[in-house]
């Protein structure tokens, strides 16, 4: 018996110091195409439904954008236009045209079921992030942050790991979004990123290709404002240096809510989280119309501090804000 405590002992004491490692030094980025294999449900709860940032999707709803093509509302649908020819490439089916006020997230993440918790201890859905609405009609023009790509997490249960800086209204988010482990744009146990377009009341959700990333990457993720007709406004979500998987969407409605978010589905114990005690989301700038620097000043939101999971507001303001969101 006493070799058994002892062991026990040794093994919590590993896990423990595992889950407050530091960041790890940077490398090069790994630009190769990732899988298109998709996340699927492990539960029944979740059969024929594929995971987003946004929680489980119906398959059918969820939809890459090719290279080549951008998003664009007309008739009150959504459909995919190819850049080239002008030409409809595909039907995503009807907007959704929220009127409220509040934002679409994280109120309509649809996160892990009954069955899956009881299997999967730990809280899923947003996690920890901070979060800021323009209160001027002046539309927010840019939003950009960069972030260090944190090290990989030191146990797989099949989590799934997401991080972004996001822009919404109550109907729709745009985000440029790092994630670890699958998701409906592939993945798998690796860091990757892709733009996403996602709504969280009919379930629609479109990516960009994902393209893989190594650990100490730093990232800038990029919302651009590029052109607006009276209550009609474009825009694009990128990463700096990957133009290839830019996503940009037209004739939509205003986005006035940004966040820094963690979002993070099925982990089991808390090294499922990165190798690291924190990522520091830094370099924020938000600008309005006419390139002013916005009022900028941040809300942290902790809804799940399991293991400890906190946001913390470093540095208030434009254009050098800072956020630490804590594992």
């Amino acid at each position: 018996m006493k070799h058994t405590y002892v062991g026990g002992l040794l093994l919590s004491i590993a896990l423990f110091f595992a889950g407050c490692g530091k960041e790890t030094t940077k490398s090069a980025p790994d630009t190769s195409p990732v899988s298109t294999a998709t996340a699927t449900a492990n539960d029944a709860d979740h059969t024929g439904m594929v995971l987003t940032p946004g929680g489980w999707r119906p398959s059918e709803k969820v939809s890459k954008l090719e290279p080549g093509q951008h998003l664009d509302v007309q008739g009150g649908r959504l459909r995919a236009i190819d850049d080239a020819t002008g030409k409809v490439s595909k039907d995503f089916g009807a907007i959704h045209a929220d009127v409220s006020s509040l934002p679409d997230y994280p109120g309509n993440v649809n996160s892990a079921s009954p069955l899956a918790r009881k299997v999967k201890p730990l809280a899923s859905g947003w996690i920890a992030y901070t979060y800021w609405s323009n209160p001027v009609s002046t539309p927010i023009s840019y939003f950009s942050t960069t972030w260090t790509v944190p090290p990989a997490p030191s146990t797989s249960n099949g989590q799934t790991i997401f991080m972004f800086n996001g822009l919404q209204n109550s109907s729709y988010i745009l985000q440029p979004v790092l994630q670890w482990g699958p998701s409906a744009a592939g993945g798998g146990n690796y860091w990757a990123i892709a733009n996403w377009y996602v709504d969280g009341s009919n379930g629609t959700a479109i990516f960009s290709n994902l393209v893989r990333v190594n650990a100490g990457t730093s990232l800038t993720g990029i919302m651009t404002l590029t052109g607006s007709s009276g209550s009609n406004y474009n825009y694009t979500s990128a990463f700096s240096g990957y133009s290839s998987i830019n996503l940009s969407v037209s004739n939509i409605q205003k986005l006035y809510w940004a966040a820094e978010s963690l979002e993070v589905y099925y982990p089991v114990v808390c090294t499922d989280y990165p190798n690291t005690t924190k990522t520091t989301f830094s370099n924020i700038q938000i600008q309005l119309q006419g390139g002013s620097q916005a009022a900028l000043s941040w809300t942290a939101a902790n809804a799940v501090t399991d293991c400890g999971q906190h946001a913390t507001i470093v540095t208030n303001g434009t254009p050098n804000g800072k956020v630490d969101i804590y594992y």
